[in-house]
């Protein structure tokens, strides 16, 4: 015989993460539609954005925030844990210029007009190191494609990896992105310090600590 348990007792089966998120709507866009978005930087009027695809749990996103206080500064996260720790250190610090999304990379345009955004920012994403999993690469054709399309003219799209072969794999895909040119990059950004102010994501605090290479990049939209 199959029992059907109290109503109460599926709560035990929800992850609390995902609880949380969608408990939050005023920091966590859980179920994100480009409205809400619009919705949420009518509080904070700006005409300035700032987007990091992959926030992670967070540093990086809020450090950028707290340094441009006149920024717009929106996330794009997938997983619920990470999401959740961005928002904690979020009612911490109690910033009132940060969005986070549960949404993929791929779909950030959904929620930019063509042309209105100042930076793109990707830090560590998966390098995927094997020959048969490049095509699951964050960066691509594609995407520098939909970063130059939403980008304003000289916006710039930053780039970080401890990954020298994803680093050149990236370099390469310049070539096919005529409306955008190289402005700055580094073999080693630990050791060549760059102007701008140094914001560092929780990998790039553990590859430090390890002394590993920080691989960094800039490029920007043509303004002709």
């Amino acid at each position: 015989m199959i029992t059907i348990p109290d109503s109460d007792d599926f709560s035990f089966r929800i992850n609390p993460y995902t609880r949380w998120v969608h408990e939050h709507p005023e920091r966590l866009l859980s179920d994100p539609r480009p409205e809400l978005l619009e919705n949420r930087r009518r509080c904070h009027p700006s005409d300035r954005v700032l987007v990091e695809l992959g926030s992670g749990s967070g540093n990086f996103l809020l450090q950028l925030a707290a340094y441009y206080p006149d920024y717009h500064a929106v996330g794009f996260e997938l997983r619920y844990k990470r999401l959740v720790k961005s928002a904690r250190k979020l009612e911490k610090q109690n910033l009132q210029n940060v969005w986070v999304l549960r949404e993929t990379a791929e779909n950030f345009t959904h929620y930019f007009a063509p042309s209105s955004v100042d930076r793109v920012f990707i830090n560590f994403p998966d390098p995927w190191p094997k020959t048969s999993q490049w095509k699951k690469r964050m960066v691509n054709t594609l995407m520098l494609d939909r970063v130059e399309r939403t980008l304003k003219p000289g916006g710039t799209f930053h780039l970080k990896t401890d990954h020298s072969g994803y680093f050149l794999h990236c370099l390469s895909l310049i070539r096919h992105c005529p409306g955008m040119r190289l402005l700055t990059m580094s073999n080693d950004l630990n050791r060549q310090r760059l102007p701008g102010p140094r914001l560092e994501s929780e990998f790039e605090q553990l590859f430090i600590s390890k002394r590993k290479s920080v691989f960094y990049l800039v490029l920007e939209k043509n303004t002709a």
